[in-house]
């Protein structure tokens, strides 16, 4: 068993953390995710114990799920 964490640095401001943070309902029991303010940037941490193959592949579907809010985010914003 292994605890992984994963880090998603940003680019966005902080604000955007509450357009995320309805997505964490229904977490596998050993995850976390923590949004993390650094230098007015969204840093994102996924903590997650690892205890068979198919967790590593849980892992993965939950970091997707992340990149394509954060794109959605990201295309919202006008320029």
């Amino acid at each position: 068993m292994k605890k992984l964490i994963s880090r998603i640095e940003t680019p966005l401001d902080c604000i955007f953390k509450d357009a995320l943070s309805p997505d964490d309902i229904e977490l596998p029991e050993d995850m976390e995710i923590h949004y993390v303010c650094t230098n007015d940037r969204l840093h994102i941490l996924i903590y997650y114990t690892v205890e068979n193959p198919e967790d590593i592949l849980t892992l993965k579907n939950t970091i997707d799920d992340i990149v394509r809010a954060l794109q959605l985010i990201e295309k919202s914003i006008p320029r």
